[in-house]
């Protein structure tokens, strides 16, 4: 300990004496760590920290593999059948996947909340006690039942003020009284932030095949999680084998334990991120071997003194390592307080949903991660040349003139092989960041099918005891937009059940009169399904193609009525005319059927329903009141309505207009979520934003310290050699032909390290494919771009020390010498 004490003061000693250094050290070493701190921090906080609920790893998912996705919601037949099995798990719970939230009646202003309606085994199967009441029982969900309620810790302490006695008091939502039974632990708020739980009442002898269920079941403890998924896969194919319909063709029941489910999407992009800033602190480590091994050239003459005093290999070599590890923990130090700061600004552009911010909080687990890498950084670059001091011969070294020393060829290879690793690791960082940039940009680029600007748009839950008929949602929006209309800034106004690039409701449809190919009663028809009033077309500026567009006629008491996007056309008409034919709507489910065909009326321009990337889709717009009755009771409660205006002004103006006229209308209805269209497009392309902004800000940071280390090599070889400059200037060499000399050495690790970079990106970029939008993950653009930027940054870190080296002036050499 005595030793490593003095080792270390005097590793701070020589630090101190070499600020320059010092600094550059520690900053490098900062960003890097900071940078790994910071996406460690949210890798943990999704992937690596476990769920707040009992035996979370007990804890898994039912989904439903389709041909779009591979965790899609159950049916209310499918859950129903699993209850009825011999399975895995001890109880089975299910939620809705959306829920348009509750209007909490008492604010002033009108409140809307978050909430979720659960089956009554919900908080069982989560393990979660309520901290005051009792959770659901048998019974709660019961139609006709008790209305009752759960609420949460944080609003039973800011609306009830923690009083005990809120246990059977009363909370209105959505202008009903419900009887609140219990209070939620602290911090417990899921699913989806919900801060009230209401039974969810199904009907567990349905045969309606509408999928908007998550499942969750609790292993029991004699189960083996490997059974879960093949025994639950095996009752889906009886559930399909019993009744025709209630699994589709191609599709399949899997189960996975929840946190995989959950993290699923994420999971290859964050990966990707955490390697991309472990190649950057791996290019921070390589910088700080080459400018040690440089560093250790003018230390050359004092290791020899102190060998020749006695110090044997091991004393050189663990005093290198001190000073290398004083060096990174200091780095790993203030890399801890940048991450501090740069992790709110990074959540801030992270895809909503990834993650809550208390979720990324610096906790003892990323603490010690960051003291972890700090250490292994400083092994990593000061294991190189300890080990080259500890070889040094003192004879050899005390006979050299200090007017002529300049490194050894193995020293000096060594540093080339190092300039070469940190380019080759920067040029994979490039080329990774530059397609994604490029996927980008042409994603940013598509036109959404609708002019965004100047329109905004609300989110209003309207509640099924004042909303839950189509007559009752039509008058609603009618008188709304009339108002909103009146109004100087507004040019027009309408309303949607789902917004475009928002999840929607998708159904199946025959159309009238077809015997074969797709509409036929065996191979139904399929499009999104959107009910809009006629203000929706004029808001967006969709344009009509043909035929007409909804009007103010079409209501809920007129001839059934529909309109359809070119994509619906070319699909489903591709030799004919769509214009007076008739469909119907929801054909695979009775309950939600059409009760009799709409007729086809117009067709408008395609829409990016689902997504920029993604090509339109069939789409059917019907009016707002022509929804079925059964249709909206169902999807009322889960789908908030949108409002779209299209409107001049600030956004604070427009939010109290909005406010003042359908406070009109309905005082108690709370109007949340105002935001442009531009905002709603934004959001779509949140996760390739947040990937690229982030692979983007490692690939500069790895070029910086490329740049800076390459820069630092030559300094030193230029400082260590600047009397043989002097030398060769004297003795009439040109002094291009010494820019050469340095030139040569720099470019020649550079060119090797871009030929090695190239080569593994080309291994590598097949990583990112599922993250491009027409971009090839071996884009000859970007693989010939990329290199060459980093070459001209690069040719300037070469060029300043070689252009020093020239100006040496020869008459100080030979004095000197």
């Amino acid at each position: 300990m005595v030793e490593l004490r003095d080792d270390l003061r005097f590793a701070a000693r020589l630090l101190r004496k070499s600020p320059g250094f010092t600094a550059v050290a520690v900053l490098s070493l900062a960003l890097a760590i900071g940078a790994n701190t910071a996406i460690f921090s949210v890798v943990n906080g999704v992937l690596l920290r476990p769920l707040p609920f009992l035996e979370p790893d007990r804890l898994f998912q039912v989904v439903r593999h389709d041909p779009g996705r591979d965790d899609a919601p159950l049916s209310v037949p499918q859950y129903a059948f699993l209850l009825r099995q011999e399975q895995p798990f001890s109880r089975l719970a299910a939620w809705p996947v959306i829920d348009s939230g509750f209007n909490l009646s008492g604010e002033i202003p009108p409140q809307r909340i978050r909430g979720a309606r659960v089956t009554p085994s919900f908080f069982e199967v989560l393990g979660v006690s309520p901290v005051l009441g009792r959770g659901f029982r048998a019974g709660d969900d019961a139609e006709g039942g008790p209305r009752v309620v759960v609420v949460a810790h944080e609003l039973w302490q800011r609306r009830l003020g923690g009083r005990p006695d809120a246990i059977g008091g009363t909370l209105n939502l959505d202008g009903e009284d419900f009887t609140i039974i219990g209070v939620a632990p602290p911090g417990f708020a899921y699913p989806r932030s919900a801060q009230v739980w209401l039974p969810l009442r199904l009907d567990p002898a349905s045969t309606e095949d509408t999928h908007y269920l998550m499942v969750v079941g609790r292993l029991k403890p004699e189960s083996r999680p490997e059974q879960a998924a093949a025994q639950v896969k095996a009752q889906g194919e009886q559930l399909g084998a019993s009744r025709p319909g209630a699994v589709r063709p191609g599709d399949w029941l899997d189960a996975g334990d929840l946190q995989s489910v959950k993290v699923h999407q994420v999971r290859t992009p964050l990966l990707v991120l955490l390697g991309a800033v472990g190649l950057v602190l791996l290019v921070a480590c390589v910088n700080l071997a080459s400018l040690q091994l440089a560093r250790g050239m003018g230390r050359e003459r004092e290791l020899s003194v102190r060998i020749a005093l006695g110090a044997n290999a091991a004393r050189i070599f663990r005093q290198f390592l001190t000073e290398s590890v004083l060096l990174s923990v200091s780095g790993g130090a203030v890399g801890l307080l940048l991450a501090t700061w740069f992790l709110p600004s990074m959540l801030a552009l992270a895809p909503e949903g990834l993650l809550a911010p208390e979720e990324a909080a610096m906790g003892g687990r990323v603490i010690a991660f960051t003291l972890g890498i700090s250490v292994l950084a400083g092994l990593l670059f000061g294991l190189l040349p300890a080990w080259q001091a500890s070889r040094m011969s003192p004879g050899g070294s005390l006979r050299v003139s200090a007017l002529s020393a300049t490194s050894s060829p193995p020293r000096g290879r060594t540093q080339w092989v190092l300039v070469v690793g940190q380019v080759t690791l920067a040029v994979i960082l490039l080329i990774g960041a530059s397609l994604l940039a490029k996927s980008f940009v042409l994603l940013r680029s598509i036109a959404p099918g609708f002019d965004s600007r100047e329109v905004w748009t609300a989110k209003l839950s309207l509640p099924e005891s004042r909303y839950g008929t189509p007559e009752a949602l039509e008058s609603f929006a009618h008188r709304v937009t009339e108002r909103l209309k009146g109004q100087p800034s507004i040019q027009a106004a309408g309303f949607a059940l789902t917004l475009p690039l928002e999840s929607g409701l998708r159904l199946d449809f025959i159309i009238q009169g077809r015997r074969e190919g797709e509409g036929a009663p065996g191979k139904m028809a399929r499009a999104h399904y959107r009910p809009v009033t006629h203000g929706y077309f004029d808001a967006l500026k969709i344009e009509r193609v043909r035929g007409r567009l909804l009007d103010d006629l079409d209501r809920s008491a007129s001839a059934p009525v529909a309109v359809i996007n070119e994509a619906a056309a070319r699909r489903f008409w591709p030799d004919g005319e769509p214009l007076g034919q008739h469909i119907t709507l929801g054909s695979s489910i009775p309950q939600i059927v059409d009760p009799e065909p709409r007729e086809i009326i117009g067709v408008v321009s395609d829409v990016r329903e689902l997504a920029l990337g993604e090509e339109p889709q069939p789409v059917v717009y019907i009016p707002l009141g022509q929804m079925p009755a059964p249709l909206l009771e169902r999807f009322a409660s889960m789908l908030p309505q949108s409002l779209l205006v299209r409107a001049s002004g600030d956004r604070q103006a427009l939010a109290e207009t909005l406010r003042r006229e359908i406070w009109a209308v309905d005082p108690t209805q709370p109007v949340t979520d105002v935001t442009s269209m531009e905002q709603v497009i934004s959001r779509s392309v949140g996760p390739q934003r947040f990937n690229t902004l982030l692979l983007g800000l490692m690939a500069l940071l790895a070029l910086a310290l490329a740049a800076v280390g390459l820069y630092g090599v030559l300094s030193y070889r230029v400082n260590q050699r600047a009397r043989e400059m002097g030398v060769r200037l004297a003795l009439g060499a040109p002094r291009s032909a010494v820019v050469w000399l340095v030139l040569r050495r720099g470019l020649s690790a550079v060119l090797v390290g871009v030929a090695l970079g190239v080569a593994a990106a080309f291994k590598l970029t097949p990583l990112l494919e599922h993250e491009l939008y027409s971009v090839s993950a071996w884009d000859p653009w970007v693989f010939v771009s990329a290199p060459a930027a980093l070459v001209a940054v690069t040719l300037v870190s070469t060029w300043l020390p070689a252009f020093r080296a020239s100006r040496v002036d020869p008459m100080v050499t030979l004095r000197s010498e």
